[in-house]
């Protein structure tokens, strides 16, 4: 059953993945941190989130902006170890509040000032960014809503958005997974070898459905589901925190 339930996400993931170019985790996470524990959940997601990021690769591949990458992707991946050294040092529960009140502050701000047209862009603002998608993904599992914070912030097509941020997860997804297996001592998990022959074809058929339901969303709503996928990601962060603290 669990095997099973696993399959239904990825399918569901790799729907939203397609539509709004990042969620997938975010969905995925909090179910298999439940099945499988923590770490096994976490190690998982890394796995089948850069997966479906890998797949949906060679149908975006022309869409992918570079050049916003190329100090973003570095900045995330060089704040990794650091952020990872923290993590380490410090009580879980903290960490996830802060930097989920950072994050949903940012997305306010960002909002705020979209709304009164003023648009903000360039090297300092690209490299800031993946700093908080490569340290939010290592001390709180929230990289997502740092990109949603650039999209809205530098006016970022929400399409071609969706397109470019696919090197940005498989990045993330390989540098988690491998700072998983480096820090921790949990075995990878594993699904049944039908599991993951099923992986493939579920995913290439939820991206199928995204790219459908996507063609009839306009621009603006697409923003407006990118925007709202980050805020639900820090508010479940923000309730992690809370729990452990309470714990």
């Amino acid at each position: 059953m669990t095997a099973l339930a696993i399959l239904v996400l990825v399918l569901l993931a790799s729907v939203l993945q397609r539509i709004t170019g990042m969620g997938a985790a975010m969905m995925m996470a909090p179910f298999l941190v439940v099945m499988l524990g923590p770490h096994g959940g976490v190690m998982l997601t890394n796995v089948l989130a850069g997966c479906i990021s890998a797949v949906m690769l060679a149908s975006v591949w022309r869409r992918i902006e570079w050049r916003r990458l190329t100090l973003l992707i570095p900045a995330a991946v060089l704040v990794m170890p650091l952020a990872s050294w923290i993590a380490a040092r410090s009580p879980g529960g903290p960490l996830y509040i802060i930097v989920s009140c950072l994050v949903l502050a940012g997305l306010t701000l960002a909002v705020f000032l979209s709304r009164l047209g003023r648009r903000a862009d360039g090297p300092a603002v690209r490299i800031l960014t993946g700093v908080g998608a490569g340290a939010g993904t290592v001390l709180a599992g929230v990289g997502g809503p740092a990109m949603a914070f650039y999209q809205v912030l530098s006016g970022w097509d929400p399409r071609a958005f969706a397109a470019s941020v696919q090197p940005v997860w498989i990045t993330l997804s390989i540098c988690g997974l491998g700072s998983k297996l480096l820090f921790s001592r949990e075995e990878f998990p594993t699904l049944p070898w039908w599991g993951w022959l099923a992986c493939l074809p579920l995913t290439l058929g939820g991206l199928r459905i995204g790219r459908r339901v996507g063609r009839r969303l306009s621009t603006l709503t697409a923003s407006r589901i990118v925007v709202g996928i980050a805020v639900i990601g820090a508010l479940l962060s923000l309730a992690t925190g809370i729990v452990a603290l309470l714990q």
